[in-house]
C-alpha cells in the first residue's frame, strides 16, 4: 500500500503502529479533543509508512468502547477503515469536545505540536470555567442549606450595597446569582454570609503575621483569621495597623494627618485582591507578613494563563476566578473596578518610598510592598505623651508589660498593644518572650 498522504505528526495529526498501542490511541484521543480535534491513523509507522494492521469483526467496536469508557466526558470519535482487513488503517477522526479538558485514565490531556501533554491544575480549572460557564463559586456547597446563613452578615451586606433592609435572605442570594437551582446556597454565598463559612470551606481563612526582623523566624504577633470574608477583610486590616507605624503629618494650622507606613489604600486592595480572586478550591489560606521591611500579602492561585506579571503593571482585562463573587463584592462597594486593583496598588505607592513587586511563588500570587526609604517619623522623636511616659518609665525600672502599661497610661489592653508595637516598630523597645509573657526593653 502506498504512503500516506499525510506522513508527517503534527499538533493534527498522530499515527500509531498497531492496535496494542490503544492506551496511547485513547489518550490522543482526549489530548485531540481537548483542543481543536484531528486524526490518528492506526497501522501506519513513525515516518508515514504503511503498516497495516488485522481487522477482524468486532475490531473497531472494541476501539471505540475502550474509547468510550476511558474519557470524561466520554469521547465518540468517528472510526473508518482503509484498505483490506489483513493490512488496513484505522482512521479515527476526532472532534473538538465543547467541554474542555478531557481526561484519559483519570489525566487532563492536551495536544502540543506532536505530544500529547498533561495539563496543570489552574489551568483545567480555567477550561471547565470557561466551556461550562460553572466556576467555583457558583457551584453548590454540599451539606449547605439557606438555615446556615446568618442575619448578621445579610444585614451588613445590605447595608453596603444600599439595598431594601427588608430584603429577604433567599431574595438577596437569588439576585446574587449564589442560590442554586436546588434552593443550595453555592460557595460564594458562604464566604459572605454563612455562621461559620469554615464549617463548609476550612481553607477560607486568613493568617497574618508580625515577624522580628527579615525573616519569617521569630513571631512578634500572629493570628488566625476565621469567619465571613468581610469580616476577615475588616480584622486583616485592623491587624495591620496594629503592627505597622503611623505618623501625623502637620496639612495645616493645629491640622494634623495620620499617615500610615503602608498606603492603607494599597494594603486593603491587596488584601481585597486576595480574598476575591483566590483558588478557595487548593489547600492553602491567604496571608498577610509583615516584616522590619516590607509587607507580604500571600494569595493562593496563580494567574490565569493569558495574564502575565508584566502585564499586571499595565491596563489590562479583569479575569476575576471567582465572577459571582466579585460581583457581589462590587454591589457591596468593595470592589470598585474591575481590572483596576494592580494599578490601584501601584498608583497608591507612588512618592511613598514603597516599591511594589509582584510575583508567583510555590503556587501563590504575592503583593510585596517593600520600603526604601525611613518613612515613619516615629523615628524622629514624634511620640504621643503616653508613649513617653512608657520611655520614662523602662529607663528608670528598665522593662515594661502590657498590664503595666495599661496602669501607667489608663488605657485598654489593645490601646497598650498598639502603643508599645510602634515603639518597638520605631526601634525604641524590643519585645522579649510571647504571648502574655512579653516584655518591653530599651534596644
Amino acid at each position: 500500500m502506498p504512503r500516506c498522504d499525510m506522513n508527517a505528526e503534527s499538533d493534527r495529526l498522530e499515527f500509531k503502529q498497531s492496535l496494542a498501542a490503544w492506551r496511547e490511541v485513547v489518550e490522543s484521543v482526549a489530548a485531540l479533543a481537548t483542543v481543536h480535534g484531528g486524526e490518528i491513523r492506526i497501522g501506519v509507522k513513525p515516518d508515514g509508512a504503511h503498516a497495516g494492521v488485522q481487522v477482524g469483526r468486532g475490531t473497531v467496536e472494541d476501539l471505540a468502547n475502550k474509547i468510550k469508557l476511558n474519557t470524561d466526558p466520554a469521547q465518540y470519535p468517528s472510526l473508518t477503515v482503509e484498505g483490506p482487513d489483513t493490512s488496513a488503517a484505522i482512521v479515527v477522526q476526532v472532534e473538538e469536545s465543547p467541554v474542555k479538558p478531557v481526561w484519559a485514565f483519570g489525566r487532563p490531556l492536551k495536544r502540543v505540536g506532536k505530544t500529547n501533554q498533561h495539563i496543570t491544575r489552574d489551568e483545567v480549572q480555567r477550561m471547565m470555567e470557561i466551556t461550562t460557564g460553572r466556576t467555583w463559586d457558583a457551584l453548590g456547597c454540599p451539606g449547605c442549606t439557606p438555615a446556615d446563613m446568618a442575619d448578621a452578615p445579610v444585614t451588613a451586606y445590605l447595608g453596603l450595597a444600599g439595598l431594601e433592609t427588608n430584603t429577604t435572605r433567599d431574595l438577596l442570594l437569588k439576585n446574587l446569582g449564589l442560590l442554586n437551582e436546588a434552593a443550595v446556597p453555592c460557595h460564594g454565598a458562604v464566604l459572605l454570609f454563612a455562621r461559620n463559612p469554615q464549617q463548609f470551606i476550612p481553607e477560607a481563612q486568613v493568617k497574618c503575621a508580625r515577624f522580628a526582623g527579615t525573616t519569617s523566624v521569630n513571631f512578634l504577633d500572629e493570628r488566625t483569621l476565621d469567619g465571613t470574608l468581610l469580616y476577615q477583610l475588616d480584622e486583616a486590616l485592623a491587624f495591620v495597623a496594629r503592627n505597622t507605624r503611623q505618623a501625623l503629618q502637620i496639612t495645616g494650622r493645629a491640622e494634623r494627618e495620620v499617615v500610615p507606613e503602608y498606603p492603607a489604600e494599597a494594603v486593603r486592595e491587596a488584601l481585597v485582591n486576595a480574598l476575591c480572586h483566590r483558588d478557595y478550591a487548593a489547600t492553602g489560606t491567604v496571608q498577610v507578613r509583615i516584616y522590619d521591611d516590607r509587607l507580604e500579602v500571600w494569595n493562593p492561585g496563580r494567574l490565569p494563563p493569558e495574564l502575565s506579571i508584566e502585564k499586571l503593571r499595565h491596563a489590562h482585562p479583569s479575569r476575576p476566578r471567582n465572577p459571582r463573587l466579585a460581583q457581589a463584592l462590587y454591589r457591596a462597594r468593595v470592589i470598585e473596578h474591575w481590572g483596576t486593583g494592580t494599578l490601584r496598588i501601584i498608583n497608591a505607592c507612588v512618592g511613598r518610598g514603597i516599591n511594589v513587586e509582584f510575583s508567583t511563588e510555590s503556587g501563590d500570587f504575592v503583593v510585596r510592598f517593600l520600603k526604601t526609604a525611613a518613612l515613619m517619623p516615629a523615628e524622629n522623636g514624634i511620640l504621643n505623651e503616653r508613649q513617653k511616659k512608657a520611655l520614662a518609665y523602662v529607663h528608670e525600672h528598665g522593662q515594661i508589660s502590657n498590664s503595666e502599661y495599661q496602669r501607667l497610661a489608663g488605657v485598654s489592653e489593645r490601646q497598650a498593644l498598639e502603643d508599645l508595637n510602634e515603639l518597638a516598630a520605631a526601634g525604641r523597645f524590643k519585645r522579649i518572650g510571647r504571648g502574655r509573657a512579653t516584655r518591653y526593653m530599651l534596644k
